[in-house]
């Protein structure tokens, strides 16, 4: 089966970058969950949600995000514990820049098959209004189609991008998500295997995970494991989400390429943090659901390998208008008073930027820093 699948791969894919070719840079944005809690849903114009950040993702050739979701407009969107958001809460995400998402994770099955196919019916339909420039991987329609990597042209560069995740809320789901457990040696080894074999006809490879245990800062050693393994097997990114909270990112070394890891972005869009009218204890659990970083890396492709040349994190907080709605807003204008949030969460977004700052500092491999320069949207 893997051998039909590679040559699918193989008949599918564009050429690859040749040796000879000079080095072309890409920038990337990677951040966290999007959610759909009620206090998200009910804010009214959803492009509100990311006048905050939208130059960060618009300022890149790339942005990618989790799409904690089914999308189904034939149902009433809803939060936990069954997920389910509708088109034009996703297509305002599209509309302020995020081109890529995983949709392989524990609620990709809330809405049952329906929701499956739903959710392809309208990824495709924005994809088509936005003239091809969005993508998505981890589910599948049709129970035959193997699962295969999403493939993205960008100034050139073949990317492939696949995501997976760890379990699901309902099990039977497994048959249209991907599902990939790193705890399951066979499971895991087959994918490093489809990973080593994928990769080399790509010039970029990323692989999205979801999974590992909730609120815990500490990734967990096996999933360590398991990451480097897919670094070392091809992935020259791995971008992970689910606990909910940030957790560290390194940079590897593999063969003279630097890879990057992102063990957990944490969450990007949810309501977990402004469910409550005051701020939450700083020092709470509640307040790390809060935190969130968009990860910018600058990757350059070249001479048949590509690897990550610099990292420029920006944290980010969300809160709400006068007029209620959820924005998403980076943290130095949170904290400087700039997003005119009232002055009780000012002082606490003050505390929290002091936090996640320590915590990307003394958790976070070291990397130069990009600069501020902006790029045109795609």
């Amino acid at each position: 089966m893997r051998a039909v699948v590679l040559w699918i791969i193989l008949c599918l894919a564009a050429p690859a970058a040749t040796r000879g070719e000079p080095a072309k840079d890409l920038r990337l944005t990677f951040v966290g969950d999007i959610m759909t809690h009620p206090l998200i849903f009910s804010s009214g114009d959803y492009g509100e949600l990311y006048k905050g950040v939208a130059d960060v993702l618009k300022g890149s050739d790339l942005s990618f995000a989790n799409l904690e979701f089914p999308v189904d407009s034939t149902k009433d969107q809803s939060g936990y514990p069954l997920f389910n958001g509708h088109r034009d809460y996703v297509r305002a995400a599209v509309e302020a820049g995020v081109k890529v998402f995983s949709t392989a994770n524990n609620h990709a099955f809330d809405g049952r098959e329906e929701g499956i196919f739903q959710t392809i019916r309208a990824l495709t339909g924005i994809r088509d209004q936005a003239a091809g420039l969005l993508y998505f991987s981890g589910t599948r329609g049709n129970q035959t189609t193997p699962f295969l990597p999403e493939t993205i042209l960008v100034k050139g560069v073949r990317i492939g991008f696949i995501a997976v995740t760890q379990f699901l809320n309902d099990s039977d789901g497994g048959r249209f998500v991907h599902k990939v457990d790193y705890l399951d040696g066979d499971e895991s080894d087959a994918f490093v295997s489809f990973v080593k074999e994928a990769s080399p006809f790509y010039d970029l490879f990323i692989v999205s995970y979801h999974g590992d245990r909730e609120y815990v800062q500490e990734p967990d050693p096996a999933k360590r494991l398991f990451f480097h393994r897919l670094v070392e097997s091809g992935a020259q990114i791995v971008f992970s989400h689910h606990p909910h909270v940030l957790q560290e990112y390194e940079l590897v070394n593999v063969r003279g390429s630097r890879r990057l890891i992102m063990y957990s972005m944490g969450n990007f869009i949810s309501g977990m943090v402004l469910r409550r009218g005051d701020p939450p204890d700083p020092d709470g659990v509640l307040a790390l659901t809060g935190d969130s970083v968009m990860l910018t890396a600058e990757v350059k492709v070249g001479a048949g390998e590509a690897g990550v040349a610099a990292l420029q994190p920006v944290p980010v907080g969300s809160y709400r208008s006068d007029k209620g709605e959820t924005i998403v807003a980076k943290l130095d204008d949170l904290a400087d008073g700039k997003a005119g949030v009232p002055a009780p969460w000012v002082a606490y977004f003050a505390q929290r930027r002091i936090r996640v700052e320590r915590f990307l500092a003394g958790r976070s491999a070291a990397a130069p820093t990009l600069q501020a320069a902006a790029r045109p949207a795609m």
